[in-house]
């Protein structure tokens, strides 16, 4: 699967679980290092610009975010896209719902850059 068509997987399927009142969705990420399991929290910003949290209709949707962000991950790795460092290990999703823009904010774990004296 291309970068492109995993970006279009996750806004498609973040558009479709969105609540109705959504304007954004926002989900949260963090993956295990061996790409087996995660932790993901669905919030969305409705038109009056307060947030709340919500669930997805199944557990098919994690599945998917989950497969969907490993493969991103594992292309990056591919692709040489981690210039010999350990790949992101976190991220968080932005769907706007209205413009159809998704943004995602990849999150690296500090502690495995630390140098040691």
């Amino acid at each position: 699967m291309t970068e492109d068509k995993i970006y279009q997987r996750l806004g498609q399927l973040l558009v479709d679980e969105a609540p109705e009142s959504a304007m954004r969705v926002i989900v949260d990420v963090e993956l295990s290092p061996e790409d087996d399991h995660c932790q993901l929290l669905f919030d969305y910003v409705d038109g009056k610009g307060e947030r709340d949290w919500f669930s997805p209709s199944s557990g098919e949707v994690d599945r998917i975010v989950m497969n969907s962000l490993v493969a991103l991950r594992k292309l990056h790795r591919a692709q040489n896209l981690t210039a010999g460092l350990p790949a992101w290990n976190a991220c968080e999703i932005a769907m706007d719902i209205v413009g159809g823009k998704l943004e995602i904010d990849f999150r690296y774990d500090e502690t495995l850059y630390l140098q040691t004296d």
